[in-house]
This record gives structure tokens, sequence and C-alpha cells, in this order.
């Protein structure tokens, strides 16, 4: 058993050697004559005396190589996908290549003269295999190498290593299939292959595949439509998947039958979540999200991740809108401390109307403002009821008769006070004030009319009562005893032949609006 064993050993090393006796060598070397990158800027580099270098696109299956330019040296090497980039001095001769696993390829001249800023490409052969370009009797089809897929065709130079190789092609419902076989025996130059494809339209359905939310569509790892996307696919059982921002994507499985309509209706992809827990004084409030979904806050809130507007409200308390970004498997807390209403403001701007009982009264307008509880208010007060006839009589030691008046009394105040909030919806402010009373006369008997105009400063002390039944409103009652200071000599002569005093003892009762 031992000796079977040590036998296939050698024969697979003297296998291995066979295959590798090749080594490292290049199939084709030419100018790119339309190929600007060693000219372009951001792709073109300059060697050490400040000249444009020339770039050898070297084309090869794999990767670890290292360049050896002689005397002139190398400028630099990239990495590209299927191939390097070899950047060389101008008027570079030859190039060495060696490799850990293929060896050396020693002293290769380049057989056409390597200009600065010009670019080349070499085909380099590690020994396995040759470069075989593939071609589709339908232009672009899908081309699969041993269930790799490689591409669209044309493909060119794509390395396979010796043995056979199936390909696949496909191109909407036309289909080729083929075997392409790589032999050490071969021509060390590019091998042609051309697969022939096939009309397949009998084993092919339409499919039309719809998903919610515009969500985007997924099929063999690419994005083929977003929302719906029409296609014809061969019979099977095939997979889409769903994808969004913000959301986990979702596959949906679906068999399309042949020569028929196929429609499927994709899973949406699933929203990322996370949690809300938001803490409320007092914890009865109520809140609605984003203006019209009532939501229970006293649990926390799984919601798909976003930004969300909440109104706070509560009876006796003032509302308030907040914003909360709900981030994915993540928790979001907060305390929202709702405010009580303050029906009895000390702050506030003002104005009411009411009547005012009192000798000779009437109707009374008043605006305000208060400021940390301090109120400066002015009224007035438009008199409506009108005294008894005054009759006025000649001053000239005659005393003729001249006239009977009557007169109604305006007054227009200023008062200032300090606001006491008793509860939530009682408030006093004692007040003291400036009067300022005038009398309006009307004849009631003979031609003249005495005494109109006649006025009187008084000063007032009172209190404010106010009561708020609902927010922004005060029922208020003021009552007030005034004295007066001063008064005009009409004043005095109708005070003298009247009941009309300055001042005394008043009642206003009204409604103030505030805000």
């Amino acid at each position: 058993m031992r000796k079977v064993v040590l036998l296939i050993c050698s024969i697979l090393v003297i296998g291995v050697q066979s295959v590798l006796a090749d080594g490292i060598s290049v199939i084709s070397f030419k100018l790119l004559e339309t190929d600007l990158t060693a000219n372009t800027r951001g792709t073109q580099k300059l060697d050490q005396n400040g000249e444009k270098a020339a770039l050898i696109k070297i084309v090869t299956p794999e990767k670890g190589f290292l360049f050896n330019g002689g005397s002139l040296g190398i400028v630099g090497t990239e990495e590209k996908a299927g191939e390097i980039w070899l950047y060389v001095p101008p008027r570079a001769q030859k190039l060495t290549v060696t490799h850990q696993v293929f060896g050396v390829m020693r002293d290769y001249f380049y057989p056409v003269s390597i200009q600065g800023g010009r670019t080349y490409e070499m085909l380099l052969d590690i020994g396995t295999g040759r470069y075989v370009t593939i071609t589709t009797s339908q232009a672009k089809s899908d081309v699969t190498v041993d269930g790799e897929y490689i591409g669209q065709s044309p493909i060119y130079n794509r390395y396979l290593n010796y043995g056979r190789h199936a390909v696949t092609t496909q191109n909407g419902i036309y289909e080729g299939k083929d075997t392409i076989i790589v032999a050490i025996t071969d021509a060390k130059e590019t091998k042609m292959a051309n697969i022939e494809m096939q009309d397949m339209r009998q084993h092919y359905g339409e499919v039309t595949v719809n998903v919610a939310n515009d969500a985007d569509i997924w099929f063999n790892d690419h994005q083929v439509g977003t929302g719906t996307w029409s296609s014809q696919l061969r019979e099977g059982t095939y997979v889409v998947e769903t994808r969004k921002n913000d959301c986990d994507p979702v596959r949906t499985t679906f068999t399309v039958k042949p020569q028929q309509q196929n429609d499927v209706e994709a899973a949406p992809p699933a929203p990322h979540t996370g949690r809300l827990n938001i803490y409320t004084r007092p914890r009865s409030a109520k809140a609605i999200l984003n203006g019209t979904q009532p939501i229970n806050i006293e649990e926390i809130q799984t919601l798909p991740v976003g930004t969300y507007q909440l109104a706070f409200n509560h009876k006796g308390y003032i509302g308030t809108e907040r914003e909360f970004t709900v981030t994915h498997n993540e928790t979001t807390t907060d305390t929202v401390a709702l405010e009580r209403v303050k029906y009895i403001k000390p702050q506030a701007f003002y104005f009411g109307a009411g009547y005012t009982i009192r000798s000779l009264g009437g109707i009374t307008a008043l605006a305000g403002i208060t400021f940390k509880n301090f109120d400066l208010q002015a009224s007035y007060t438009f008199g409506l009821s009108e005294s008894d006839e005054v009759k006025w009589y000649s001053t000239d030691g005659n005393d003729n008769y001249l006239s009977s008046v009557a007169y109604k009394r305006s007054t227009f105040a200023v008062k200032l006070g300090y606001q006491f909030i008793l509860t939530e919806r009682l408030g006093i402010t004692p007040q003291v004030g400036y009067e300022i009373e005038r009398l309006t006369g009307s004849v009631k008997d003979g031609t003249n009319l005495y005494g109109d105009g006649a006025s009187a400063n008084c000063l007032s002390l009172g209190a404010k009562l106010l009561w708020a039944p609902i927010q922004r409103l005060y029922v208020f009652a003021n009552p007030a005893f005034s004295i007066g200071m001063s008064k005009d000599d009409n004043f005095k002569k109708i005070e003298d032949n009247s009941d009309i005093k300055a001042g005394g003892f008043m009642l206003s009762l009204g409604a103030i609006f505030n805000f």
C-alpha cells in the first residue's frame, strides 16, 4: 500500500513539473494606438528625469509578480482587475519577470520601441493554460465559464488553465453552451471560441414583479428596478430581494411558468425600528403622533426609524409639541413636563369693557399691561346716567332765572396696582389711581348751556377682583372710592346747587380679554 501511495505522489509531481515546464512567457506585445492612459492627468507618471513614463498593461491571471527593468529601472506598478500596470522609463529595452510559483522570465527584450507617454499591452503566459477570446452569435450575451459569470461577450483574453471548461451564454430568450478544451499542445496564441445561440422562447415566461413603497428590486445581485420590474425568465424557481434605506432586505421566492404571464407581489423590505419611551408630567397626558394618530405614551412604543412630531396635552395644562428621532435598535428616552395653565397671568396685555355703577354711572372701556404682577391700567367711562336738572340764575344780584341743565359724568382714570394670585382662577389687584371727571351738560329749559365741561381731579383707592372661567378671559369687579382733590369754578357751582359731587364710591363690573 505504501509503495502505491509513493508511486501516485511521484506521478503527480512529474505531472505538475510537466505542466509548469513552459514557465513564464509573453504571448503578445503591442502598442495600443488609441489608449491615452499614460498621457492623461491622474494616470500618467514621470520618471526620475521628469520625463513621462510609458505604461505597459500586463494581462495576467495571477498576481505577485516582481519586475526588473535593468539599469533604467521601473517607475512604478499598480494592481488592477485582471491586469498589472507597469510604468517604465522611455527607451527601456528589456524586462525580467519573476514569480515565487511560476518561475522567471529573464531579459525579455521589447519587440517595439518604448516611447514616453504611450500605452502598450503585454499578454503574459504563466505556463498553466492559454488565453481565450469568447464571442457569441448574439452580441452582449452574459457569459459563464465553469459556473463563474465573467461578463458580456465578447470576452477578450480570458486565461483558462489546461483542461475542459463548460461555457454557457444567455441573452434574453437566446441561450448557448459549449465546451472549450485547452491543451498544452495548443499554439501559444490567443485561442478563439464562438458560441452559437439558440432561440429558447418556448421555455420562457413573462414576469412582472411589484413591490410596495417604491422599494428597490434586486435580482442576481443587480438592481433591476424600483417599485416594479418586468423581464423574461426561463421556467424555474427564482429569488428577488427588495431593499430600501433604513430597512432590512427581504427575499421573495417565485416560480416561472413558460409561455404565460407571471405576476409576482414581492414582500416589501422590513423597516428598521427603534423604541420611544416618553415620561410625562402629569403622567396621564395624551399624545398625538404627527398631528393625526393618538398613541399611548404610558407604554414604550416601537416605531420605524425616523423623525416624529408629538403633541402633548392635558386638561388644565398648556399643550406643547416636541420632535423625537427614532434610531435603529435603540431606545429614545425623554421627559416632557407640561406647564399648568396660568389663568391669572403675571405678565399679560389686556383690554375689556364693563359698566360702572355710581352716581351718574356709565359704560367703561379699559386696557392695561401686567408685568411681573405689577399692573398699570387706563380706563374711560362714558357717562350714560343723567343728573336732575340744575337751575342757573344770574349772578348780578337780581337772581334772574336763566336755564335748567342736566349733566352726565365721564371719567378718565389711570391706576397702578400689584396683582396677587389667590388660586388658580382667582386674583386681586389693590389699586391707587388718578381720575379726571368731566361733566357734559344738556339744556332742558332756557336757551343757554351753563357748566358744560366742568372738571374735577380725584385720587382713588380700590381693588380689582378677577375670576378666570377660561383661558384668556377674566370676569372682573372693581370697587373703588375716590376723593375730589381739585375742582374748577363751574364744578364747584354745580356741586353747590345739586347733589352732584366729585369722587365717591363706584363699582365697575365687566369682562377682560388677556394675551
